[in-house]
This record gives structure tokens, C-alpha cells and sequence, in this order.
């Protein structure tokens, strides 16, 4: 994740577990880009909402505009530089509403993104799999939490709650950590996953017995 992002100007009492998505449909194949949403759906209880239609009158307008409202936040992925999307972006910078922008900048030449675009923050990826991660750090701190703080930030201290944690107990299981936390099941694994990665952790075991230590 790069750059500055703020969340949580809602209040939590008011959360609905909802999340606004709008992509370019003719940039991934449906089935694949859907299953990223489909996976964090079911390991954060939330909903995703699409807007299927191409806005071609002020009905369909509307619509999105509803959805927009009655969404926690929305994600507008920019990936190849959509119209439509672009559309649904000015709309939520026009509502004041919560909004990141998500982009592949493998499928899009940033020159032609607009200077007043290109700058904002934004939720970068270049497989699905990078950006369900991302996407699990970003959800972890919307729900239930309301910390207000860079994603990257909120990862970083997470990041080091894991690390201290398994420095003072080493030998735990991801849904321990999880529980000990307070964490989400899937923001706990993507933590120890990186951690890994770093060579920070080792693990004895396989699947869910896996159990992990400090290096």
C-alpha cells in the first residue's frame, strides 16, 4: 500500500457492512476478480456491492448513487483508466464520502491518468492475490476497529503485535494469534504470511497445525 490513508470518519454504531466496488469490467475476467471480493466477504461478514450496469441514464445514476450512500466506504479501481469509474469517483469526491482507489499499474500507463488523480493515495497491486491481501488489512481496520491511522501504519503495528507476541509465546497457531489480538482470522494470516516472507518467523507443522516462533 502507498502513501497516506485515513478511514473511519463514520461512526462505528453506524457501520453497515457494506462496501461499494467499481472497476473496469472489461479489464479481468469477472469469475477471477470476483473471487478476491467473495474470500473476504466470507472471513469479514461484509457485503460488496457492484454496479453491473453501465450508466447510460439518471436511473441507473441514481442507483449508484444509493449505493454509494449506504455503503461504509467504496473502492474505485482505476486500472485502465475506465470512464465509468471515473464517473463513480467524482461522485463520491462530490458526496464527501469515504472512498480508495485501488490500481494495477500494469494495465495502465499512469501518463494517461489525470495529474489531479495520479497524486491521491491509492491501494496498488499487481495480482489478485496482493490485492486480497491489502484489501484484508484495509477491512481489519474498518471492522470492528476504529482506529484512525494510515493503512500502512495500522500494518506496520500489526505487524509488530504479532511479532512481540510470539517473542513472549512462541509456538502459537494463526487463529491463537487471532484470538489473543482480537485480530481477524484472515488479517492474521496475511501478517504472519509476511512475516514469513521476511524470514522473521519460523513454523513447525503444516495447514491449520502449523504453529510459528520468532526466528
Amino acid at each position: 500500500l502507498t502513501g497516506e490513508i485515513t478511514t473511519m470518519s463514520k461512526g462505528s454504531d453506524s457501520l453497515t457492512k457494506q462496501v461499494f466496488v467499481a472497476y473496469a469490467y472489461n479489464l479481468y475476467d469477472t469469475r477471477d476478480y470476483r473471487k478476491v471480493f467473495a474470500a473476504l466477504e466470507k472471513s469479514f461478514g461484509i457485503k460488496f456491492i457492484f454496479a453491473d450496469e453501465k450508466i447510460t441514464n439518471m436511473h441507473i445514476l441514481q442507483k449508484i448513487i444509493s449505493y454509494i450512500r449506504g455503503s461504509d466506504f467504496a473502492l474505485f479501481d482505476i486500472s485502465a483508466w475506465n470512464p465509468n469509474v471515473t464517473l463513480e469517483l467524482g461522485i463520491a469526491l462530490a458526496m464527501s464520502e469515504d472512498w480508495y482507489i485501488c490500481f494495477n499499474p500494469d494495465k495502465t500507463d499512469v501518463k494517461e491518468v489525470p495529474s489531479d488523480i495520479r497524486g491521491l493515495d491509492r491501494i496498488q497491486y499487481t495480482s489478485f492475490s496482493e490485492l486480497e491481501d491489502k484489501l484484508s488489512v484495509l477491512l481489519d481496520q474498518w471492522y470492528p476497529r476504529s482506529t484512525r491511522t494510515t493503512v500502512d501504519d495500522y500494518f506496520a503495528k500489526a505487524t509488530t503485535d504479532v511479532h512481540d507476541l510470539l517473542s513472549a509465546k512462541p509456538g502459537l497457531r494463526v487463529n491463537e494469534i487471532a484470538d489473543i489480538l482480537g485480530m481477524n482470522i484472515r488479517m492474521a494470516q496475511v501478517v504472519v504470511g509476511q512475516l514469513m516472507s521476511d524470514g522473521k518467523l519460523t513454523v513447525e507443522g503444516k495447514t491449520r497445525g502449523a504453529r510459528y516462533s520468532v526466528a
